[in-house]
């Protein structure tokens, strides 16, 4: 359940990734994270409160940073896809986002099975494979390091709210989205990001991707409750995969043979992940 739960957040993450970078090319990146929290963070608190579950200040303050590390991830991640090509930061975002939970996983004990590692180094060139493109765009290294910023703060989010205690059930979200409006308000307000008014955004695009937000967060956290962190972390990583597929219905952007084999290691390596 728990990696059926994770490859449904990929496919959630992924649509959200598209929608967030079409937007970022019509407002700023920051502004489009926070609007989005602001309009999915009545909707993630009243299911979690309905959801019920006991947390501590402990679960509470571990959402928050999680929260935090989301942020970092989805501003880094929707400015890259905003300037350059669609599928050219996913690579090192998802790559990023897979691999520090596995290592962290790896060190705290978890060893699972020979066909799941399999899976696991599978998935990770799979990801490069399939978002990889030869046109950066106009960002310098083809914005490899927007991607490598995203996919700390997406591997660090998993990483955190795995801490929280299962009793908390999906309470730590709220604190996790609060802090997310926060961290991107405060860094704007500072001037290292531009955000504008609600008036001014693609509103569609922020609805959606608010709900694919929160979607998919649920589900991460409802994988993790029951799944294990490395094999969790890397189903939930193959987002860029949907991303590419996305881009190339929507935008008609050109698949690769590369891109091709790649996303079919990813579906050889997700069934490896759940067999084993």
């Amino acid at each position: 359940m728990g990696i059926f739960l994770g490859g449904l957040t990929s496919l959630l993450y992924g649509i959200g990734d598209f929608l967030g970078g079409e937007g970022a090319k019509r407002a700023p990146a920051a502004a489009i994270v926070l609007w989005a929290g602001v309009v999915s963070f009545p909707l993630v608190s009243a299911i979690a409160l309905i959801n019920g579950g006991s947390a501590s200040g402990t679960d509470l303050a571990l959402g928050a940073a999680a929260g935090t590390a989301g942020a970092l991830g989805l501003v880094f991640l929707f400015a890259g896809l905003g300037k350059g090509h669609a599928a050219a930061v996913a690579p090192a975002a998802g790559a990023f986002a897979g691999m520090l939970p596995v290592v962290v996983a790896v060190v705290t004990g978890e060893r699972p099975s020979t066909l799941a590692w399999l899976g696991v180094g599978l998935a990770i060139p799979a990801i490069v494979l399939s978002s990889w493109v030869a046109d950066p765009g106009d960002l310098p290294w083809g914005g490899v390091g927007f991607g490598v910023i995203a996919g700390v703060g997406f591997g660090g989010y998993a990483i955190i709210i795995d801490r929280t205690s299962a009793t908390s059930e999906l309470l730590p979200l709220i604190s996790a989205r609060a802090a997310t409006m926060v961290v991107v308000l405060v860094v704007a307000l500072l001037g290292m990001w531009k955000v504008t008014g609600f008036g001014q955004m693609p509103r569609g695009i922020v609805l959606g991707t608010g709900f694919l937000d929160v979607a998919g967060n649920i589900t991460l956290l409802a994988a993790l409750r029951v799944g294990s962190l490395a094999l969790v972390a890397v189903s939930s990583s193959l987002y860029p995969v949907v991303t590419v597929v996305m881009a190339r219905v929507v935008n008609r952007e050109h698949l690769r043979g590369r891109q091709v084999v790649g996303i079919v290691m990813t579906l050889v390596a997700l069934a490896a992940i759940a067999l084993g």
